[in-house]
């Protein structure tokens, strides 16, 4: 099925994603809301013992499928996370040195970045059956070090692996559909298998959109003898059966079965039928539900797609130049796989357009089939040399400038890329403080997020330049390349792991519990529902919104802990009463860690608490609802 060549060239390209995915996957706390919304998801399947029935707080889990909790459970459990069947009330546990409350993050994302080099590895084997070998490690490795790739492979959310498994069925559906040496039922079933799984990452998405790429190839191709090789119906003995698609729901069938006849309800009050195959899917696509940028035009996912692609940019231009070659009718299989590609694209952006739900992240299934393209492309620059492709160099530059001078301008552009609340505080002058810069004679030096991308868009194009000059395509894809792979170490082992302290609450309970004098004293959460608190506190931080029970709280004896928003101090301090004193145990630029203790009101002269007293607001922030039922995908 795959030749030992290809193999070692998948081992190679694996290899090489593995080593910017996987290090220090735990070196950073869960990314609220979406992170430890999930994860508690999992945890909860431990702590309950039940793996069918998703659960969270104090509800069922309908907004997602099982694919991800089960991925989390599974890494929690090998991780040592066991259920401990505590009872109500009882205290975490202190921190085990693999996380907080003897969680593992790294377990939760080890098998979401295993699954994103799964695909990886899938893309280069199909590629290289279809086009070359030249055109499978750069299609390869575009993808890997792709922004938006390499940073969604170190979350612990559904995309991931929804993307990374419909990437490997597609690409599995297209070496059975292209390739006349290949093992076709094989790899059809192949892909059978991956879309299933895919399904079960993010619904009927997870087979949708490959199956409307394919449909439209073979409606511009009109290619429809080949059909037969998907192995849509097969013959067995005199009956002819929809194997492949019985494989398909075999696998992905019983889950859904079970939970659209189950009568639980979620926090909503609404069963898994009307939550997920209503709620989030029909209304996610036509009203829009939990977003902070409802609608948006046509254009709204390109400057994503910009950022998330840099400094592949440069290469988009050529690559989606390939197309115009492509001559529909076409035998060759890389012009199949081109055209496949360019579809499949386009229908995802179309698509994601058209939803009336939007975050960045909603673009990421169109990231696969651009990555290939642009192997093709460089395959190709590579194999005519530069003076063949004048236009698509010019205005891959053209793109490599523009894109890269609004990142320097607004470094936080990565960071949008997979959060939930883009107007959320960016901590520039924190990163600041945590790289000095070391001058050498007129020259200043740092790993500021500035001060990287000018080196890199500096260095970036001087070899772009030199490349031309030279008139070497090797050069100038090399260069591309190299400008690529330090981007992506550089996102995935540094900036990632700096931001991350400020969209997690991991590094508060690690205070909360080395600070605390003992198990009795309780923490809750004034105002603020982010998802962590939740799951770092194992579901026994409640959150208080109302000034009379937090009054009650303060009120007992000994000390009390309150996580809460920067911002929120003063409606904090107006709930509990000018007798308590507060004190901010640990701090970052969202989150807060206060402590509530008897005392006097600061003397006169005494330094003022922060932020101006006021009275405590009427509804939360705008962070996901308390008693919502789940975040955004």
């Amino acid at each position: 099925m795959v030749g030992s060549s290809n193999l070692r060239g998948a081992l190679a390209v694996s290899l090489l994603a593995a080593a910017i995915f996987l290090p220090w996957l735990g070196a950073a706390g869960l990314w609220d809301p979406w992170e430890p919304h999930y994860g508690e998801v999992s945890r909860e399947m431990i702590e309950r013992q039940d793996w069918v029935h998703p659960y969270w707080q104090e509800a069922f889990f309908f907004s997602k499928p099982v694919l991800l909790p089960w991925l989390g459970a599974a890494g929690l459990w090998v991780a040592g996370v066991h259920s401990r069947a505590l009872p109500p009330g009882a205290d975490p546990a202190p921190p085990a040195p693999s996380g907080v409350s003897g969680h593992a993050e790294w377990a939760l994302r080890l098998p979401v970045a295993l699954l994103a080099i799964l695909a990886v590895a899938v893309v280069y084997v199909a590629v290289s059956r279809l086009a070359s070998r030249r055109a499978a490690f750069l299609s390869a490795l575009a993808l890997s070090t792709m922004p938006f790739y390499a940073l969604l492979a170190r979350q612990a959310v559904p995309d991931m692996p929804f993307v990374a498994l419909s990437t490997a069925g597609g690409m599995a559906f297209a070496v059975a559909l292209l390739d006349d040496r290949a093992h076709r039922a094989a790899w059809a079933m192949a892909g059978y298998v991956f879309l299933a799984y895919a399904t079960l990452a993010k619904g009927v998405l997870g087979v949708a959109l490959v199956a409307v790429a394919f449909l439209a190839w073979f409606v511009v191709t009109g290619d429809w003898g080949r059909l037969g090789r998907l192995r849509l119906v097969e013959r067995v003995g005199p009956l002819w059966l929809p194997l492949g698609p019985l494989v398909f729901l075999a696998i992905a069938g019983p889950w859904f079965t079970v939970m659209t006849l189950f009568g639980g309800r979620d926090d909503e009050g609404q069963t898994f039928a009307s939550r997920f195959w209503i709620h989030d899917h029909l209304r996610r696509l036509g009203s829009g539900v939990h977003t902070t940028t409802p609608g948006g035009s046509f254009s709204y996912f390109l400057e994503p797609l910009g950022y998330g692609t840099f400094p592949w940019v440069a290469a988009l231009p050529g690559a989606l130049g390939e197309l115009l070659r492509v001559r529909p009718r076409s035998r060759d299989p890389r012009d199949g796989l081109a055209l496949l590609c360019g579809l499949w694209a386009l229908i995802a952006y179309v698509l994601m357009s058209l939803s009336a739900t939007k975050f960045h992240h909603y673009v990421l299934p169109a990231v696969p089939p651009l990555a290939v393209l642009v192997g093709l492309f460089l395959d190709r620059l590579i194999r005519d040399g530069l003076e063949e492709h004048v236009p698509a160099l010019l205005l891959g530059l053209a793109a490599f400038v523009v894109v890269g001078h609004s990142l320097w301008v607004k470094p936080r552009s990565f960071t949008d890329l997979f959060v939930y609340n883009y107007e959320r505080p960016w901590p520039e002058r924190e990163l600041a403080l945590l790289h000095p810069a070391t001058r050498l004679g007129p020259f200043a030096f740092s790993l500021q997020p500035r001060a990287v991308l000018s080196a890199l868009l500096a260095a970036g194009g001087a070899s772009l330049a030199l490349g031309w000059l030279w008139r070497s395509a090797r050069a100038t894809v090399g260069s591309l390349a190299l400008a690529a792979l330090v981007l992506a170490v550089w996102l995935s082992w540094f900036h990632w792991r700096e931001l991350s302290p400020h969209w997690t609450q991991r590094q508060l309970f690690r205070t909360w519990l080395g600070e605390r004098a003992s198990p009795d004293e309780p923490l809750v959460a004034w105002y603020m529902n982010w998802r962590g608190e939740s799951f770092y506190g194992r579901n026994r931080v409640r959150p208080v919104m109302d000034e009379r029970r937090m009054a009650e709280i303060a009120a007992r004896p000994g000390p009390v802990w309150v996580l809460t928003e920067t911002g929120r101090q003063a409606s904090l301090r107006a709930a509990v009463g000018p007798s308590q004193r507060l004190r901010v145990a640990a701090s970052n630029n969202k989150y807060e860690l206060v402590e509530v203790r008897d005392g006097e009101a600061p003397a006169s002269g005494a330094p003022a608490p922060p932020g101006p007293v006021a009275p405590a607001p009427v509804m939360p922030s705008p962070s996901p609802g308390a008693g919502s039922q789940g975040a955004p995908p």
